[in-house]
């Protein structure tokens, strides 16, 4: 009998006995897909659209919908890659699919997969909880909530969840700006098409460019520290090397500047 064969990222075939008593068995191919990768490569395709505009931008201060519509999207997508990487991760060590959790061990592996399932896959545990226990159950040192990557990453999320949960409000120049807004200032360059304009910082100046690929960078900056801690190459480190996959329409990168 043939045993499980990769056949490519995120993919294995499971082949039964080629002919039993001169009959022919079906080929079953079980396909896992790893949309953490689609949507890193979402936030960074998003944000590099947002930064087209924003570098030919020349004179007064305008709006774009277009532009709101990229860097919401990066945003979103930032986030979502978060959560859905970690997701994969529990959910591979429930199924037994050891492509990419194999170096965790059967024992934490088993405990992921026990806490899965008590927690209805997850969904009683914020996403940075997920990857503190499964830290915890590798017996890696724990991320640091005082510090990067863990606060840069809790701000995605709550920046995540002021979009997706947005309600309307009153806003001036002159309010007085809320905690979370003032957490943001200063991460960030602000948009590069409001610049001169007198609309207040939230939302118009924040949404752009240096928000999007910073957001980007926080949520990664988190998962490559975990993935270092436990010696994992997740689905998305995989295919990083692979030539041409992040290159479209562009992946340029931001200047240090803050």
């Amino acid at each position: 009998m043939a045993t499980p064969d990769d056949i490519g990222a995120g993919k294995r075939a499971l082949i039964g006995p080629a002919i039993e008593h001169d009959v022919a068995m079906p080929l079953r191919i079980v396909m896992r897909g790893y949309f953490s990768t689609y949507f890193l490569w979402d936030a960074q395709h998003q944000a590099e659209l947002a930064r087209q505009m924003e570098a030919v931008h020349v004179g007064e201060s305008r709006f774009s919908i277009e532009h709101r519509g990229y860097v919401l999207s990066s945003l979103v997508a930032s986030a979502a890659f978060l959560e859905t990487m970690v997701n994969e991760l529990y959910r591979d060590a429930v199924d037994g699919h050891a492509s990419y959790v194999a170096p965790l061990g059967g024992e934490c592996l088993a405990r992921m997969a026990t806490l899965w399932e008590e927690t209805n896959g997850g969904r009683t545990l914020e996403p940075l909880e997920r990857y503190e226990r499964l830290l915890e159950f590798a017996g890696a040192p724990p991320l640091d909530r005082g510090a990067r990557p863990y606060q840069d990453a809790a701000l995605v999320v709550r920046l995540r969840n002021a979009i997706i949960h947005y309600q309307p409000e009153d806003v001036s120049p002159t309010y007085e700006p809320h905690a979370f807004e003032r957490s943001l200032r200063g991460r960030f360059p602000d948009n590069a098409l409001m610049a001169g304009s007198g609309n207040p910082w939230w939302p118009d100046h924040a949404l752009g460019y240096g928000c999007a690929v910073w957001a980007q960078r926080s949520v990664k900056a988190l998962t490559e520290h975990v993935a270092d801690a436990l010696g994992l190459t997740p689905n998305y480190r995989s295919l990083e090397g692979r030539e041409g996959f992040w290159q479209k329409p562009g992946a340029r990168e931001l200047d240090e500047t803050t």
